[in-house]
């Protein structure tokens, strides 16, 4: 009766400690895991992908149901199917709930190359915000994951996009709606993935150039390039400048009036060859190609 006794005390802080793991993320809590579901995350001798449905499960009364869902934004909002190398997006994960009533929730999310499943460890903080990057130490890889249980169901993380010649890129995440009762019962997991294709930065189409008026001269440039537009509305606004592989080389967040304005941009540092001048923000996404001398 006493051995009984020690074992059901021993699976009931054995279960107490993974329940605050993952309220803390994970990646971040010693020894740290992966549980996306990805390729070469943490899984069962067969194979079988170790998720947060592994742990925690719906029970009666109110059962939560959730469904899990990654979109990619690029500066304007727009969730896109291919990225540009080198830009830099949101990765949004919403975990919906589909029944239940939950009170706080958590996910963790990461970008995968197709080519091999490797980890191309993308992600940036932003503070304040409700997730926190951490690496695991077992295998290198870098995740998004809640910075404790969130009182929101939306998690937006930076990403910048990887250098060209990457091929399609795959993210993958798990996200909870749990009950906050303390225990890993009652609660809604599920998990989903979203492959995006590898764009040109040259042939995107780019039908917000015109409607602004953007132009740059002289072009091609040498030292210095002038800039001007007619901006639909006031707000901040980032300048950013690509060389043909997808690598920034310069880049500018600025408050702009809306109307016409006129930016000057320093080149005489950028190397000779062809570049493309991008301005982003109030909603729209513009381009225009350079040469450099």
């Amino acid at each position: 009766m006493k051995l009984r006794l020690v074992y059901t005390i021993f699976f009931a802080l054995l279960g107490a400690v993974v329940f605050m793991g993952n309220k803390n993320g994970r990646a971040s809590t010693p020894p740290g895991s992966g549980n996306t579901g990805a390729p070469g995350d943490e899984s069962l001798p067969n194979g079988t992908p170790i998720v947060c449905n592994s742990c925690h499960t719906p029970s009666n009364p109110n059962p939560i149901s959730s469904t899990t869902t990654i979109a990619v934004l690029d500066s304007a909002g727009n969730a896109v199917t291919q990225y540009l190398p080198g830009r830099q997006y949101t990765a949004r994960v919403t975990i919906n709930t589909e029944s239940g009533n939950p009170a706080r929730w958590g996910f963790q999310m990461i970008a995968l190359k197709d080519a091999g499943n490797t980890d191309l460890d993308g992600f940036s903080d932003v503070n304040p915000n409700n997730y926190k990057i951490a690496t695991v130490n077992s295998t290198g890889r870098t995740y998004a994951e809640h910075d404790n249980s969130s009182t929101s169901n939306v998690f937006n993380v930076r990403w910048t996009a990887p250098a060209a010649g990457t091929g399609s890129v795959t993210f993958y995440a798990a996200g909870n709606a749990v009950n906050n009762n303390g225990l890993n019962t009652g609660d809604g997991p599920s998990f989903s993935n979203l492959k995006l294709t590898e764009g040109s930065v040259s042939s995107t189409q780019n039908p917000d150039a015109g409607r602004i008026g953007l132009r740059i001269w002289p072009n091609p440039i040498t030292d210095a390039a002038n800039l001007s537009a007619a901006l639909p509305r006031a707000g901040d606004y980032r300048l950013a400048v690509y060389d043909l592989s997808g690598r920034m080389v310069w880049e500018s967040n600025r408050i702009l009036p809306a109307g016409e304005i006129r930016l000057d941009i320093p080149a005489a540092n950028w190397a000779p060859g062809v570049y493309f001048i991008g301005l982003s923000g109030g909603g729209i996404s513009a381009n225009v190609k350079v040469a450099k001398f």
